[in-house]
C-alpha cells in the first residue's frame, strides 16, 4: 500500500430530513413537543382550561420566570416535554396533578418538534451545579439548564420530562396540531367555542382530543 501525507477526503453522507428521522418507527419517541397547562386560580381564578383557550387566543405561550425557581438566570423560558401522547397517562400522576398544586393538569397543545427548532427551542442541558459552574455556562444561557444531582441525600432528577425549552415566550403558528383537553365534553366545548369565534383565535389547532380516550383512562 503507498502511504501519502495527503488525507483522504471522506465523503459527505446525505443527512436525512426531518420526515425520515426514526419519530414515528420507535413507540418512544414522537415528533411532538408538549406544552401542558395548569390552573392558577391562586393568581388569577384561572383554570387549566382557560389558559389553554388563552394560548390559543393569544397566540404564544408565556415563558416561566426564574421567581419561581424552575427556570435558572435572568431569562423567562417556555417549556415543552418530549413524551408520546399514550404515555401522558403517566406524567398526569394524582402527585403532578393535584389541583391545589398541580405541576400540570390535562390540557396543553402539541406543536411539531420542526417548527418548535425553527423558534429556537432546544433540548434542556441536564447538569449538576458542579458541572454548570465548571462549564461556565452564561448567565444568560443559563434557562437552558435543569439540574440533575445525585447525593447521599438521594437524587434531583427531571430527566422523565426530557424537556424543551424555549427563551422568553413563545411564538405558536396559527394552525397548530392538536391541543388537548381531559374528557369528550371538554373537546366538544372547546371545538364549538373555536368555530364560533374563529377570529379570537390566533392559534387554530386542527383536532382537539380528549386525553381520557388517547390514554384509555387518567390515573388523577
Amino acid at each position: 500500500m503507498v502511504r501519502t501525507n495527503r488525507e483522504e477526503k471522506i465523503p459527505d453522507m446525505p443527512l436525512p430530513a426531518f420526515d425520515e428521522l426514526p419519530f414515528n418507527a420507535r413507540p418512544d419517541l414522537t415528533p411532538y413537543l408538549l406544552h401542558l397547562t395548569k390552573n392558577t386560580k391562586p393568581e388569577d381564578e384561572f383554570s387549566a382550561y382557560d389558559n389553554l383557550v388563552n394560548i390559543l387566543k393569544t397566540g404564544e405561550i408565556w415563558g416561566s420566570s426564574s421567581k419561581k425557581g424552575f427556570i435558572k438566570g435572568p431569562h423567562k423560558a417556555a417549556c415543552f416535554m418530549d413524551v408520546p401522547f399514550a404515555s401522558l397517562k403517566y406524567v398526569l400522576t394524582p402527585e403532578n396533578s393535584d389541583p391545589q398544586s398541580p405541576r400540570y393538569e390535562p390540557y396543553g397543545i402539541a406543536i411539531t418538534k420542526r417548527y418548535a427548532y425553527g423558534e429556537g427551542c432546544r433540548p434542556v442541558l441536564y447538569l449538576s451545579d458542579t458541572e454548570t459552574a465548571e462549564l461556565q455556562i452564561p448567565r444568560n444561557e443559563l434557562w437552558r439548564v435543569v439540574r440533575l444531582e445525585v447525593s447521599k441525600k438521594g437524587w434531583i432528577s427531571w430527566l422523565h420530562e426530557r424537556e424543551w425549552r424555549c427563551k422568553g415566550n413563545f411564538p405558536l403558528p396559527s394552525v397548530a396540531q392538536a391541543v388537548f383537553v381531559r374528557s369528550t365534553r371538554e373537546a366538544e366545548r372547546l371545538t364549538k367555542e373555536i368555530a364560533a369565534s374563529k377570529s379570537e383565535f390566533k392559534c387554530r389547532p386542527r383536532a382537539v382530543i380528549p386525553l381520557t380516550v388517547m390514554c384509555q383512562g387518567l390515573l388523577a
